[in-house]
């Protein structure tokens, strides 16, 4: 069966023909070695310019950062939350001299409370900053013992006590005789923190 081509047909055929090929010329001979390498080039100048007004507000924005990471520094200098003590040693006497000294000035009676003995401890997990702590072991009435542990967490530098054992102590009472009222035996650990970095919690 043949086509009935007009001349009309046959230049509208051409025109499509002619339109597909330089299509194609333009793609692989223009686009692809030209057009393409060139987009490709001002989409990174437009991602460097935007970086570059990034950075330039950072830089604009530096002198107000110093300025407040320098207050921070001196908040952290006089920061009285921490420990003033140079290493553990000296934190562990600091710890226990400021435990004796809250014992005297609440429970002045030797006889109803007392330090038996404080020695350093070492144990726990790791924290961000350096843990120091001792264990403590007191014979002290409970009112008193109270107004101790209110002392030392409630002051600075910042002292914790955890670990609180209380054990009511028996005497052997002879028949017909009154119970004496002794004092507890009271077990615990002090701690506070040096202003030094310690390790982070896994």
């Amino acid at each position: 069966m043949a086509l009935d081509l007009r001349p009309k047909d046959g230049r509208v055929l051409a025109i499509t023909l002619l339109l597909i090929v330089l299509s194609l010329v333009y793609l692989v001979g223009v686009h692809w070695w030209f057009v393409s390498p060139h987009m490709e080039f001002f989409s990174r100048m437009s991602d460097l310019r935007d970086q570059q007004l990034r950075f330039r507000n950072i830089a604009a924005e530096r002198a107000e950062v110093d300025k407040q990471l320098g207050e921070v520094k001196v908040y952290e200098k006089d920061n009285q939350a921490f420990l003033a003590d140079a290493d553990a040693n000296a934190a562990s006497a600091s710890l226990i001299q400021r435990l004796k000294q809250s014992v005297g000035e609440h429970a002045p009676d030797a006889n109803r409370c007392q330090v038996v003995s404080s020695q350093p401890y070492s144990g726990g997990d790791e924290e961000l900053y350096k843990r120091v702590a001792i264990q403590v072991r007191m014979r002290c009435d409970l009112e008193p013992f109270a107004s101790v542990i209110y002392d030392l967490e409630n002051g600075k530098p910042y002292l914790f006590v955890d670990q609180v054992m209380l054990y009511k102590q028996q005497a052997y009472v002879p028949p017909g005789s009154k119970q004496p009222v002794s004092p507890l035996d009271i077990r615990f650990n002090l701690s506070g923190y040096l202003h030094q970095a310690g390790k982070p919690p896994k």
